[in-house]
């Protein structure tokens, strides 16, 4: 079961992925160059790490290190980047851009594309360095990955944003242009930490800004490795990546020079983000937390769609902002739909991920997260809430690891239906009434996505118009494509990524008036 379960995940998946990666319409129309990258000491060795600036390697300064959340220990050193690292990076950027902003979308869509090439040539080395810093199976650090090198796919194969043309009579064309923004800084997370560094390099890169990542300072080593290997494909200061400590996303976020902050991570981090880059008005999009609902009715096939629930519950050990945490079940299939998720949950025993470890479910990623979990269920195991299956034992002697758990009917207002716990902890919850039921996934200060699933396609759609979540997925758990627009409402965010919608967020509009009235020389003895 756990093998077909997982295959079936991983086979899905890379289809459709694969098959929106091939279609015609997005093929890419320049002719890719294929030369590799320039090798250095440091981009071509897996345990040396450093910070890209102006397109060199930066090894300098004070060192850290990031901690396995399989083993506990210490991994590979990473620089903190300095104030004169922050400002040498800003300047280069700001510089780079005056040529980068010029060059044409086609060029610039070449350049992704080798950068593809180059991350699939270090496919197996990124990998590794995902399981390691990320604590996720080798089996989804390899998917990832792959997921990455789609997404810049995606970038360089859009079409080029062009000149809209709102009106055109004799007396006026009104158009509206889409121009880059200038530096970008893509402050990114510590879930899928190459997967959504690449969401923000991509689309800031293609839209002609140069952009400036800050990988999480608890999984850097992918996100640094990447940038250090493709930074000879582009010009100096189109890329650039720094690693630090807690003060430098604040710093990003304050300097002058940057006119645009992409963020991912928690909803109280993101306010903070947003309360610092309203001193100098830039443009922010925040992708925040979620606390995702999903709606089972009585018309499905049990046995189908109850380990597809799983999956989208348990995936990393439910380390994902899409991850589902709340599920309300037909009244009619609850008890039986609860047995088969969890007859399908028992065999997936979480495990330190470890080289040829096969595991489904890894640890928690890093103490903090582990220990917010942890208090979620002493805190639901203290109110005496039903414990269906599992009751997330914790073993923090060598790994951070939970085993996964499902709580039965707690009460609406509870921690573990108010909270994003972010761990391997879902609750199961019955519903009659329709009407009720999308009131109870509604009543969350977050909104950022939720699935539901229905045997009638037309009553599906119905449904998930009513529900306030910038994502909804109708028979699959979320998972977003990198066509499709990505937005979290109420708490979860601000603006968006992804899709075209996405890419329109790393742009400034100017709107055109061009009156065609004679004003020239002797226009007045004409009229």
């Amino acid at each position: 079961m756990t093998e077909y379960i997982t295959c079936q995940f991983v086979a899905s998946h890379r289809q459709s992925n694969m098959k929106e990666a091939s279609s015609p319409s997005s093929m890419a129309t320049a002719e890719v160059v294929s030369s590799p990258p320039e090798l250095t000491e440091s981009s071509n060795n897996f345990t040396i790490f450093a910070n890209t600036i102006n397109g060199k390697a930066s090894l300098n300064g004070r060192k850290t290190q990031a901690i396995n959340p399989s083993t506990r220990r210490p991994l590979w050193d990473v620089p903190v980047a300095t104030d004169d690292d922050i400002n040498t990076a800003v300047g280069a950027a700001k510089t780079a851009f005056e040529n980068w902003s010029r060059t044409p979308w086609k060029e610039r869509a070449t350049y992704i594309d080798r950068a593809k090439e180059a991350l699939m040539d270090i496919r197996d080395g990124m990998a590794s360095l995902i399981m390691q810093e990320a604590g996720k199976p080798l089996q989804f650090a390899k998917m990832e990955v792959d997921h990455s090198a789609r997404f810049l796919s995606f970038y360089s194969s859009h079409p080029e944003l062009e000149t809209r043309v709102v009106s055109d009579d004799y007396e006026l064309r009104l158009t509206v242009k889409y121009v880059p923004m200038g530096v970008v800084a893509a402050i990114c997370p510590s879930i899928h930490p190459l997967l959504l560094a690449v969401a923000k390099i991509g689309a800031g890169l293609i839209t002609g800004n140069t952009v400036i990542v800050k990988p999480s300072p608890f999984t850097p080593y992918s996100t640094l490795k990447f940038v250090d290997y493709i930074k000879s494909i582009f010009p100096p200061g189109v890329i650039q990546a720094l690693s630090g400590d807690e003060t430098l996303g604040p710093k990003l976020v304050e300097h002058p020079d940057i006119q645009k902050i992409a963020f991912t991570g928690s909803t109280a981090t993101g306010k903070k983000v947003m309360a610092a880059a309203s001193k100098t008005l830039k443009r922010v999009t925040l992708g925040l937390s979620g606390n995702n609902a999903c709606i089972i009715c009585p018309d499905i096939d049990v046995s189908v769609v109850a380990p597809q629930v799983s999956v989208g519950a348990f995936l990393n050990s439910g380390q994902s902002c899409l991850a589902t945490r709340r599920i309300y079940i037909h009244e009619d299939i609850y008890q039986e739909f609860m047995q088969h998720m969890i007859d399908v949950v028992k065999l997936w025993k979480a495990s330190p991920s470890l080289p040829g470890a096969g595991n489904i479910l890894g640890p928690i990623q890093n103490e903090i997260r582990y220990r917010h979990v942890k208090q979620i269920v002493e805190e639901s195991k203290q109110k005496g809430l039903n414990f269906a299956f599992g009751n997330a034992e914790f073993d923090e002697d060598n790994h951070f690891v939970i085993q996964p758990a499902i709580i039965d009917t707690p009460p609406h207002d509870s921690p573990v239906m108010m909270e994003e716990a972010f761990g391997p902890i879902i609750s199961l919850f019955p519903w009659k009434d329709e009407q009720e039921v999308i009131n109870r996934v509604n009543d969350i200060k977050t909104g950022l996505g939720a699935s539901l699933w229905s045997g009638d396609m037309d009553h599906a759609v119905a449904i998930g118009e009513q529900i306030q979540a910038g994502m909804v997925t109708i028979n699959s758990h979320p998972a977003p494509l990198p066509s499709g627009f990505l937005s979290g409402w109420k708490e979860s965010g601000l603006g968006g990524e992804l899709g075209t919608e996405g890419l329109l967020s790393y742009c400034n509009a100017q709107t055109l008036y061009c009156h065609k009235l004679p004003v020239g020389p002797g226009s007045a003895e004409a009229d």
